[in-house]
């Protein structure tokens, strides 16, 4: 079994590593992971600049590239205010486990 944590889909284009070229790419940001970066042309990922290893399997890339174009229709236009509440209340969540009930939680600067 395999735990991964919630996360927001952004869509980006941006130049691919692998392509050499401006690919479109669907981005998985999770709060406290680095986000990971999977072009929609080529199926490769990577997460802060490292590529993500390659299955030994035939098919893998065909795979990812229709995961990557699911994604990417799932994402939608990008909304930087949804984005920003989504990990607000990830924070916000976590703080309810790992804070004690009787430390009073601030915003920075108050």
């Amino acid at each position: 079994m395999m735990c991964s944590p919630p996360t927001f889909l952004i869509r980006r284009v941006a130049p691919c590593h692998n392509c050499q070229k401006r690919r479109r790419f669907v981005v998985t940001d999770a709060v406290w992971y680095g986000a990971t970066y999977t072009c929609c042309a080529c199926g490769d990922s990577w997460t802060e600049g490292e590529r993500h290893p390659r299955p030994f399997r035939k098919g893998w890339r065909k795979e990812a590239i229709a995961r990557a174009r699911k994604k990417w229709a799932e994402a939608g236009p990008y909304n930087r205010d949804a984005h920003r509440a989504w990990v607000r209340a990830q924070v916000e969540d976590l703080s309810l486990v790992l804070v004690p009930k009787d430390v009073k939680v601030t915003e920075a600067g108050q």
